[in-house]
């Protein structure tokens, strides 16, 4: 109740806050949360028309994050009871040829919006939801609402993202793609199990983002733990790093002689995440939307996205739960 209480005044405060700026004409570009929490109370109260429905706005950021703006905004629109339309992309960062080239290539080999009605389908006026959060007449009217992101909303309910059919669809169609077979085929196996390790570099350092750079020896804390189980289970396996570090930020994987893998762009590594037997991933949204593809054995690192029920816990430092993972190994049948 007290917890209740206190949500309750911290909400309060911010709708005021956020109030006041908007009659004294400041932006609220710093209150995108506050006003997508709006919209879901709005919800819950019954004060949303109905015929209303969801969609992915404008959001110019990486292939990760795109992504899960879109599955996020698609699961929350089925838990709340509204149609979701899927949107193309539109902009995808990191570009690896023209800009809208690389959009729609990136649109092709992800396929989100199969199984769901396009926007195209889509007869009602569309409106940014941070225009229609502030203004109250416009919710007695249907509208397609295009959301900047819900992961907040998923991350309270992690399994929602998890759940959706996009996941298994995708991870068949990597597959076909890589040319090679299912990795995650159930009982004894001919070959050693990949154990594909996503170690982020490139746009993160120890000084200008630190907050989501993992140091080489927690990652080797992980792999060593991984291994550990996975020997103790007489399973073969291999390490295969994922990275776009340089040779010198490498060389703690290489030393041990871990193979990095042959993946010249996102979309090759990507698929090399999902298909592996084991993803141990990064403080990442790309590793994160492959995690829910994979249906292997996902260690998740903690990160702003929350983990889902099926994936294996990891700390700070880089200790696995290695109940979980024993569990992990149990779901998916593996016998060697």
């Amino acid at each position: 109740m007290t917890t209740r209480l206190a949500d309750e005044a911290r909400y309060g405060a911010r709708h005021a806050w956020v109030s006041l700026k908007k009659r004294l004409g400041i932006p609220l570009k710093s209150d995108k949360a506050h006003l997508c929490e709006r919209i879901v109370r709005a919800i819950a109260r019954g004060r949303i028309h109905k015929d209303s429905a969801f969609t992915a706005g404008f959001r110019p950021d990486g292939l990760g994050a795109v992504m899960i703006q879109r599955l996020s905004v698609q699961a929350a629109a089925g838990d709340m009871g509204f149609r979701y339309f899927h949107k193309p992309f539109d902009f995808v960062g990191h570009w690896e040829m023209e800009r809208d080239a690389w959009a729609r290539h990136c649109e092709a080999e992800f396929e989100l919006g199969h199984g769901v009605p396009g926007i195209e389908d889509c007869d009602l006026p569309y409106i940014e939801f941070y225009d229609f959060a502030v203004n109250q007449r416009l919710w007695n009217t249907p509208h397609l609402i295009g959301f900047r992101e819900m992961f907040r909303y998923c991350n309270a309910r992690p399994h929602l993202i998890d759940d959706l059919a996009w996941g298994d669809h995708y991870r068949e169609r990597a597959a076909l793609l890589s040319g090679g077979e299912r990795m995650t085929s159930k009982g004894p196996s001919q070959r050693p199990r990949r154990v594909a390790v996503h170690v982020r570099r490139g746009d993160v350092s120890r000084s200008d983002t630190a907050h989501r750079f993992t140091p080489n020896s927690r990652i080797l804390a992980t792999i060593d733990e991984v291994r550990g189980l996975l020997d103790a289970r007489g399973v073969s396996h291999e390490i295969e790093i994922y990275s776009n570090g340089t040779p010198e930020e490498l060389a703690d994987f290489t030393e041990r002689g871990y193979r990095i893998a042959d993946a010249p762009g996102a979309i090759e590594s990507f698929r090399g995440l999902v298909t592996a037997d084991v993803l141990v991933m990064a403080k990442s949204a790309f590793s994160y939307v492959a995690g829910l593809s994979a249906d292997g054995v996902v260690v998740y690192e903690p990160q702003g996205y929350a983990r889902a029920p099926r994936w294996v816990a990891r700390s700070e430092a880089g200790a696995i739960d290695s109940g979980q993972f024993e569990a992990a190994l149990a779901r998916v049948g593996w016998t060697g």
